[in-house]
C-alpha cells in the first residue's frame, strides 16, 4: 500500500474516533440543561440598585427574613399557585413571627413588612422580575419603602416554572419578638413576652430509626413539615393529630424506619476489628439527618454513558481497522521485496 494513502486512511479513522466520543456528551449536557432562573441574591441585588436609584439605603440581608421568603417560594412551587398565603392560610405577619423575626409596628395591623411575589419562566432573570415588579405601585413600594430595612428572598423551580418571593420588613430595636399570645392559622404554639421563638433543628433517627422531632415556643406544624421535607399531614397522620395546634414539649414523630448509613472499615479501631463481633462506629453529626447516597442516571449522566460505551465500541473498531491497514501494508512489502 502507497504510503500517503496508510497515512489517509489512519488521519480518517482517528478523527472518526475522536467526533463519536467528544462532541456527543457536550450536546446531550447542554440539551438536559435548561437555562438557569434568578438566585435569591441576584433578585436581592436588583432591588438594592433600584433603592440606591431613588436615593435610598440599600436593604439589609436577614436570615430569618430569607428563611420566610424560600419557603413561601417552595410552597407556592408545590402548590402551583401564586399566592401570600402560606399552608392552612397563614399570612405573611404570622409566617414572620412564627419563624421569630422581631417585627416592628402595631402586630393588629400587621407590622411593618411586605412581601413580593411572582412566577415565571426558566428562561426569566432576577432583573426582569424587579422590572415587572416596578410598574406596579404596590409592588415598588415594597421595594424602597423607607419605612422597612431588612429584606430576605427565596427562588424555587417547578414544573418549568420559577416562583420568587422578596420579604421586606422592619425590626424593633431590641431584636427580640414582640408579644403575641397565639399566631392565627398557622397551628404554631403561644410565646410570653420576649421569648424568642425557636427555629426547627432537625434530629436524628434514634435506635429505632424513627426521627422525634420536640416542639419549641413558636414553632408551626408548617414550619416543622418544611425543615423536614415532610407534609403536615404526614405529621398530624403519625401523631393522631385532627388539628393544627401543638404545644410546647410535644414530641411529634416524624419518619419511622430510617436507615442509619453504615460506616466505612476505615472508621473501625484496631480494638474493634480484632474482637469476636464486629461494632460498626458511625460519628455522629449534631443536628442532621444521616446522609443516603442514591445513584441514578439522570439524562445528561445516561447520554454521557452511553456515549462513553459508543466511544469505547469505536476505539475498538478502529484499532482493528489500523491493525488491518498495517497487516495489509505489511504484506504489500513483503511481496515487493520477494
Amino acid at each position: 500500500m502507497p504510503r500517503h494513502l496508510f497515512y489517509f486512511v489512519c488521519a480518517v479513522v482517528l478523527v472518526a474516533l475522536f467526533g463519536s466520543t467528544g462532541t456527543s456528551p457536550s450536546r446531550a449536557e447542554s440539551a438536559n440543561h435548561p437555562l438557569s432562573a434568578g438566585t435569591s441574591f441576584e433578585l436581592i441585588d436588583a432591588v438594592n440598585v433600584l433603592r440606591v436609584s431613588y436615593g435610598l439605603t440599600p436593604y439589609i440581608v436577614n436570615s430569618i427574613l430569607m428563611e420566610t421568603a424560600q419557603a413561601q417560594a417552595d410552597f407556592m412551587a408545590a402548590t402551583g399557585d401564586v399566592t401570600h398565603s402560606g399552608p392552612d392560610g397563614i399570612g405573611l405577619t404570622d409566617r414572620l413571627l412564627a419563624a421569630g423575626y422581631p417585627l416592628a409596628g402595631d402586630l393588629s395591623a400587621g407590622g411593618f413588612r411586605a412581601e413580593n411575589i411572582t412566577s415565571g419562566t426558566e428562561s426569566g432573570t432576577a432583573q426582569s422580575v424587579v422590572d415587572s415588579w416596578t410598574g406596579d405601585a404596590l409592588h415598588l413600594n415594597t421595594m424602597i419603602s423607607p419605612n422597612l430595612s431588612e429584606i430576605g428572598a427565596g427562588v424555587a423551580v417547578a414544573n418549568g416554572r420559577v416562583y420568587y418571593v422578596i420579604d421586606c420588613a422592619l425590626p424593633i430595636t431590641d431584636g427580640l419578638p414582640q408579644s403575641s399570645t397565639s399566631v392565627a392559622g398557622s397551628g404554631s404554639t403561644a410565646l410570653s413576652q420576649g421569648e424568642r421563638i425557636s427555629i426547627p433543628v432537625i434530629s436524628t433517627p434514634n435506635s429505632d430509626g424513627d426521627i422525634i422531632h420536640e416542639v419549641q415556643p413558636g414553632q408551626s406544624l408548617w414550619q416543622i413539615a418544611i425543615v423536614y421535607e415532610v407534609t403536615i399531614d404526614d405529621i398530624k397522620r403519625l401523631n393522631n393529630l385532627f388539628d393544627n395546634n401543638i404545644y410546647p414539649g410535644y414530641k411529634l414523630l416524624i419518619k419511622r424506619n430510617v436507615i442509619l448509613p453504615t460506616a466505612l472499615p476505615s472508621e473501625l479501631s484496631a480494638t474493634e476489628s480484632d474482637a469476636t463481633s464486629t461494632t460498626v462506629l458511625v460519628s455522629p453529626t449534631p443536628n442532621l439527618l444521616p446522609t443516603v447516597t442514591i445513584i441514578y442516571d439522570s439524562p445528561s449522566a445516561a447520554a454521557f454513558r452511553d456515549n462513553s460505551v459508543i466511544g469505547v465500541v469505536m476505539g475498538i473498531i478502529a484499532l482493528g481497522l489500523l491493525g488491518g491497514v498495517v497487516f495489509a501494508w505489511l504484506g504489500s512489502r513483503k511481496k515487493t521485496d520477494n
